[in-house]
């Protein structure tokens, strides 16, 4: 779900989320790597009674660096579905970089190519 700050909007079972993030980069020290100036995520989900829910969401964040160091833009564009089988019990998949970019949250650590990860939800 969407946090209180975030843009939010309900229709029968769908909930679009979003936030941008601003960051005043003259506040910033030209030798040090400053965050993005703009970045960003947004989300839609569909329920389907209460069984089936189905959405795709997007992180994303402009190019950051110094002149020593450049670190790419992104968008990390991914997909999700869950089946509830019981209340106890829940199935689910979930896709991310389907746009297959080198995302790079952190300097030293790149994240590259599309995942998918599959798992069993189980609540006690």
């Amino acid at each position: 779900m969407c946090n209180t700050k975030d843009i939010f909007l309900s229709i029968i079972n769908h909930f679009i989320c979003g936030s941008v993030l601003y960051t005043d980069m003259w506040a910033y020290d030209s030798s040090l790597i400053a965050p993005s100036a703009l970045s960003g995520e947004a989300s839609f989900s569909y329920n389907w009674k209460k069984r089936v829910f189905v959405g795709a969401d997007c992180g994303w964040a402009t190019g950051r660096g110094n002149s020593t160091y450049d670190v790419p833009g992104y968008a990390d564009l991914g997909v999700y579905a869950e089946y509830v089988a019981t209340r106890k019990m829940a199935f689910w998949l979930r896709g991310g970089n389907l746009l297959d970019m080198k995302i790079q949250r952190n300097l030293l650590f790149a994240e590259k190519g599309i995942s998918f990860t599959l798992g069993i939800k189980l609540n006690f």
